[in-house]
């Protein structure tokens, strides 16, 4: 799983690089979807292996029923993310939604839900009580939510500039009629400018909500694992973020503006990255391993 994310890395921070030293405005534009296959493969690969086969199919099969209920439901009907429209540049459609979204929503999902049982730390005993499980599964959820809105405020912006249509002739979805308030000077290629803040509600409560059914079935930890399978989760939301500041800084020398997306977008994912790094280079301790009489 490690060679695979770094061939990744390796190939996306190598285009970067020559994008950066020609000035060869979308070449990193085009690698916007690279890797999303794969990745979501490594996620399953990596679930399969911390979480058994039975849990791995239940999240994922959880994630694309409600990610697509509601991707479809924002599509036709302009709910739970507000109005907007995608277009075919994403690939096959079901009911308007691109089926490449859905592997993107697990994507992000399960990355979200894995750092924060990791960064949250593990214990040998709980009480599980029906209390305790539905605040645990709720706060989770909720966690999980913010760290995939948090991809938003950069994915969104990003596939939605003006600058798809100026450069490659291409564009992945937009907003219809007014837009929203979140950077309202960016530029789209069709419909209002601007991203409406109910976006990124959505971004919370469809993650939320998948992860808090997911914890009321199995409420139980994981399998124990090593820093190499514990780095798996993190390796790939840093290359998300990777990926997402790559396609904006050559974006931005056509619309200045999406410069914000990515400060807002690296105080969002910027600390979830450091922690999982502080997390990862530190010694794993238990409680029973402080002595808080010394």
């Amino acid at each position: 799983m490690l060679i695979v994310i770094g061939f990744f890395y390796l190939i996306v921070l190598a285009v970067l690089a020559i994008t950066l030293a020609t000035d060869n405005a979308g070449l990193q534009m085009r690698l916007a979807g690279f890797g999303t296959g794969g990745l979501y493969a490594v996620c399953v690969w990596h679930s399969a292996m911390v979480r058994g086969a039975v849990r791995t199919v239940t999240f994922f099969v959880l994630t694309a029923v409600l990610a697509f209920v509601a991707e479809a439901l924002g599509d036709n009907f302009g709910l739970i993310f507000g109005r907007y429209h995608y277009t075919g540049a994403l690939g096959p459609r079901l009911l308007g939604v691109p089926l490449l979204v859905v592997l993107t929503w697990g994507t992000i999902v399960y990355c979200g839900f894995s750092l924060i049982v990791w960064l949250a730390g593990r214990r040998t005993r709980e009480p599980w009580t029906v209390g305790y499980r539905v605040v645990r599964a709720v706060l989770v959820g909720l966690a999980t939510g913010f760290i995939a809105a948090g991809f938003d405020l950069m994915a969104d912006p990003l596939a939605v500039s003006g600058v798809w249509r100026e450069v490659l002739g291409t564009d992945a979805w937009w907003w219809w009629v007014d837009g929203g308030p979140y950077l309202p000077n960016l530029e789209s290629w069709q419909g209002g400018d601007g991203i409406p803040v109910m976006n990124f509600v959505g971004w919370t409560l469809v993650p939320m909500t998948i992860v808090t059914v997911y914890l009321l079935i199995f409420p139980g930890g994981d399998r124990p694992g090593d820093r190499r399978t514990d780095a798996v989760p993190l390796l790939i939301y840093g290359f998300l973020y990777v990926t997402m500041v790559g396609g904006l800084v050559e974006m931005s020398w056509y619309d200045p503006g999406l410069t914000a997306a990515i400060v807002i977008g690296t105080l969002a994912m910027g600390p979830v990255v450091v922690l999982g790094m502080l997390r990862l280079a530190g010694p794993y301790f238990r409680d029973d391993e402080f002595d808080v009489g010394t």
